[in-house]
């Protein structure tokens, strides 16, 4: 990677004045970065932004945690440092990491590096169809369970290849584990797929897993597996639960099971919920009410990239 690339170029501009926050984001999207983020002369501004956020935290997915710190910043992709200059954002990055502005500035500088080097090295995109990992999600339902001994988690995607494939990679995200919870995450495929790996990032408490297909699925080809999650005891988990579809999505379910004996105070819909916003505990407008089996469930329709659906919750007792 060289810092005279193109993409490099593109992203130094992009996280200029107001990055992702800009007024009018598609003229200052270079036709690298637009064709990262698979952009159409017919998208609308708010779908652009998504797709390029969704895109650019796809980039620093893998980082080290300074440096994903450094890259949400730059871009302005934290929702509560949404300034107007990099230089406020600079500013605000070395008061958290206790550097002066000039090491925060290079720290920023070395995330963008880390990032045009993540895309650079990814298969090559020679059009929307061919772009991103070469699936992409038709319908997923998820019931979340916490009223077994542990939280499970239960997923179900039906997915279009664009290109042919032979496994999938999703990924799982949990709050950070305590120093005294014993064992890690089991993951499980109950039909359609074999789990070949599941790589953790005890930092961020990222997992990485990656699907082998029982047979080679040809480009607009569907395919469906299930996976199932268990985790160990005494790992903490957030007061929410959302699908959030990287690309668009026709259709999706989201169920979620409490224990009748630790009932949350309030539970709330979350309905097309920014990425970004999915951390807010705030209680959101649509409240409902658990059935008799403490269920609550809800299908969604034309479930956009980078935003959550699903329910939150008041913190379990």
């Amino acid at each position: 990677m060289s810092q005279d690339s193109d993409l490099y170029s593109e992203l130094l501009r992009l996280r200029s004045r107001r990055g992702v926050e800009r007024a009018d984001l598609r003229t200052d999207l270079g036709w690298r970065i637009q064709a990262l983020c698979a952009v159409t002369p017919t998208d609308k501004q708010a779908r652009i932004k998504q797709r390029v956020t969704t895109v650019l935290l796809g980039l620093i997915d893998d980082l080290p945690p300074d440096l994903q710190q450094a890259a949400r910043l730059a871009f302005a992709l934290d929702r509560d440092h949404r300034y107007p200059t990099l230089d406020e954002r600079v500013k605000i990055l070395a008061e958290q990491q206790s550097y002066s502005e000039r090491t925060a500035r290079r720290l920023m500088d070395r995330a963008l590096q880390t990032m045009v080097t993540v895309a650079e090295t990814a298969e090559p995109i020679t059009g929307e169809a061919s772009a991103g990992p070469g699936w992409r999600v038709t319908s997923l339902k998820a019931l979340f369970r916490l009223d077994t001994p542990t939280p499970q988690l239960y997923e179900m995607r039906k997915i279009v290849a664009t290109r042919d494939i032979d496994e999938v990679t999703v990924r799982l995200g949990l709050p950070q584990t305590p120093e005294q919870v014993a064992g890690d995450v089991t993951v499980e495929a109950l039909f359609g797929a074999r789990v070949a790996t599941v790589d953790r990032q005890p930092e961020r408490n990222h997992y990485r897993v990656v699907l082998r297909l029982p047979q080679l699925i040809a480009a607009d080809d569907e395919h469906e597996f299930w996976l199932h999650v268990v985790l160990p005891p005494g790992q903490p988990t957030w007061p929410h639960y959302a699908i959030v579809p990287l690309n668009p999505c026709d259709a999706g379910t989201v169920r979620v099971r409490f224990s009748p004996g630790r009932m949350p105070a309030q539970v709330w819909l979350l309905d097309e919920v920014p990425y970004l916003d999915l951390s807010d505990e705030t209680p959101g407008p649509e409240r409902v009410e658990p059935d008799s089996n403490a269920d609550v469930a809800r299908d969604f329709s034309g479930l956009r990239e980078g935003y959550g659906y699903g329910y939150g919750w008041t913190p379990l007792p």
